[in-house]
């Protein structure tokens, strides 16, 4: 496929969609095939399917971009683990050294960083409203600078600390029960899903939204 069309990344996506069909332990995006197993000997029998699928359709890997039989992997900007996932530790260390943003284009561009990683993070709507409120009426490359306040700083500082101690979320498991706790105040609205592991609730995911002023 050529480089540089527009819908060419759809159309790959697709494609190796329609590659991998009906293998339902494999997670394609574009270029890179996530296979998930609970043994080395299921790895080996998955793997081996895959690359046949992949031969069928003229496919072919590069071996020294490649992992295999790993419990640990980056994917897709996440750390994948045994019992979950959560942020790479690289960009959470991005994120610790941000400095403090002069203008209101470098905050835009931190809170876009940070929001990248939001499902990992308790009640960031409210933790980050007031930093948000610096955008309102902004054009995406405003200049402007920012007049800070302590509470505002106090907020910025918090936002990356959360980030650095974000939780591990469990993988999903159908057969687990499921509890969604949700909580809501006069700016915004919150909520965990946690399913029954190991005689604990383990968060899968966070959600929360600022309210308008309607």
């Amino acid at each position: 496929m050529s480089f540089g069309l527009k819908n060419a990344p759809a159309t790959f996506q697709l494609f190796i969609h329609e590659v991998l069909r009906g293998l339902d332990f494999v997670f394609p995006y574009l270029d890179d095939i996530l296979i998930a197993s609970k043994s080395n000997q299921e790895h080996e029998i998955y793997l081996n399917l895959v690359l046949e699928r992949l031969n069928t359709f003229g496919l072919r890997i590069n071996i020294s971009k490649s992992v295999f039989a790993v419990e640990e992997i980056e994917f897709l900007g996440y750390l994948i683990t045994p019992q979950g996932s959560r942020p790479l530790p690289d960009k959470v260390q991005a994120i610790m050294n941000y400095k403090r943003p002069e203008n209101i284009h470098d905050l835009r561009t931190f809170l876009g960083i940070l929001n990248f990683y939001r499902r990992y993070l308790k009640d960031a709507a409210k933790n980050q409203a007031l930093l948000h409120e610096y955008l309102k009426g902004s054009k995406k490359k405003d200049k402007r600078k920012i007049q800070w306040t302590d509470e505002a700083e106090e907020q910025f500082e918090k936002c990356k600390n959360d980030l650095a101690n974000a939780t591990l979320l469990s993988f999903p498991n159908s057969e687990l029960p499921l509890s969604l706790f949700t909580d809501a105040s006069d700016t915004a609205i919150g909520a965990v899903l946690q399913q029954y592991e190991n005689s604990t609730w383990k968060p899968i995911a966070f959600y929360s939204k600022k309210l308008n002023d309607t």
